[in-house]
């Protein structure tokens, strides 16, 4: 049978034909237009030493979100501010912080100089924990049951993170207490904190009653006592709450130096975060979130406190105060309908905050260099930024 052969140009037009169908295809299925993004061979994953709450969490669910990405995970440790120079230069895809993800944001405390200076960090996944993050450990031997207890006693920081170091005055202030009132010795990591109750070289510090070394303490000679902030003492809350403004009241249930059934009253915010910096891959992002999403059951058996990290309890308002929502993560949230208008408000007040600190910060650090120009006299960020940040933006959204 012969085949009628087409004239050329009837031809070339059902060509042009089938090529513009295919572009109109592609245009309104993103998933045929485009190849799906190629995710990292290893994720890099930062985190602090091992002994802390914040190296067992996030190492417990790499186990899970690893395989569920078809990704080997490397979890990078160090503390807080190595873990935002090593985003900042890209040696690390995301990190989990605690308390550091809102003094980063900010551009506070360690993070006010103009080597540093407001981070860009957005959420992944956040938690909200039973028990306190940043509260008051001491030991038993010491005496200590609520932060006016803490005069002339021994307490230990670590050097260089803005948890630690706010988190104790701020502590001290709600017993009307300074670092004057005490003696203080620095460590170089967070388990130092615990290891050195554990030691009996130090009455108190500040960290989660649900860190493995927190149990170290309890089962150590000198015991473990978790410090009491009693809701009725108002104006130790406010004092407290001007230095630390996203310390919220609540109570520890679980943890070490915790009886069943009697929980304390400590402070509270959410921890961990998991985070990565505003222009990492949307689409890494997204895949991180589903894979955290889908595996989130697993992940909260394998390790008591990340149960904290139960969608119920952890996608939530409060958790925009450590900082807002990466959009891939959004993305995520928006189509397992976790994203709610209530997240939403305060997602995008958190946003216009930060949007303020940023451009108060290029002023401030264009100014400090026109008076150094002028005067010859550097100004000290560490002095002047703070209250320029809480004059003009306010330290919560």
């Amino acid at each position: 049978m012969m085949i009628k052969q087409l004239p050329i140009k009837k031809l070339i037009f059902i060509i042009n034909l089938v090529f513009m169908a295919a572009v109109f295809l592609a245009a309104g299925d993103p998933a045929w237009a485009a190849p799906k993004a190629e995710l990292p061979k290893i994720l890099y994953w930062g985190c602090r030493y091992v002994g802390s709450s914040l190296y067992t969490i996030p190492a417990t669910m790499a186990e899970k979100v690893g395989p569920a990405m078809g990704v080997k995970i490397r979890m990078i440790p160090g503390e807080d501010m190595e873990m935002i120079s090593m985003l900042r230069a890209g040696r690390i895809h995301l990190a989990t912080f605690a308390a550091d993800n809102y003094w980063a944001s900010m551009g506070l405390v360690n993070y006010a100089s103009f080597a540093v200076g407001p981070q860009p960090l957005r959420l992944i996944w956040p938690g909200w924990p039973t028990g306190g993050g940043s509260t008051g450990l001491a030991s038993k031997t010491s005496g200590i049951k609520t932060p006016y207890d803490l005069k002339g006693k021994t307490v230990v920081r670590v050097v260089g993170a803005a948890w630690s170091e706010q988190g104790i005055k701020a502590q001290l202030a709600f017993g009307n207490l300074t670092y004057a009132d005490v003696k203080v010795v620095e460590v170089s990591s967070t388990g130092g904190t615990l290891k050195a109750l554990a030691e009996g070289k130090a009455d108190y510090t500040t960290g989660s009653v649900t860190a493995p070394g927190a149990y170290e303490v309890e089962a150590s000679p000198y015991g473990l006592a978790i410090v009491a902030f009693p809701f009725e003492d108002k104006e130790g809350w406010k004092r407290m709450r001007k230095i630390v403004p996203y310390f919220a009241p609540g109570f520890s249930e679980e943890g070490a130096g915790i009886e069943k059934g009697h929980p304390v009253p400590t402070p509270m915010y959410a921890w961990p975060v998991t985070t990565a910096l505003e222009k990492q891959s949307p689409d890494l992002v997204y895949a991180i979130t589903k894979a955290i999403y889908n595996n989130i059951e697993d992940i909260a058996k394998s390790y008591k406190p990340n149960e904290s990290m139960l969608p119920k309890r952890a996608i939530r308002p409060e958790s925009t105060e450590m900082a807002p929502f990466h959009v891939g993560a959004i993305k995520f949230l928006k189509e397992v309908k976790l994203w709610t208008p209530e997240i939403d408000r305060a997602n995008n007040a958190k946003l216009a905050q930060l949007k303020k600190v940023n451009e108060l910060w290029e002023k401030f650090t264009e100014e400090s260099e026109q008076q150094m120009a002028k005067t010859g006299k550097a100004v000290d960020p560490l002095k002047a930024w703070p209250p320029l940040v809480e004059q003009k933006v306010g330290l919560t959204p």
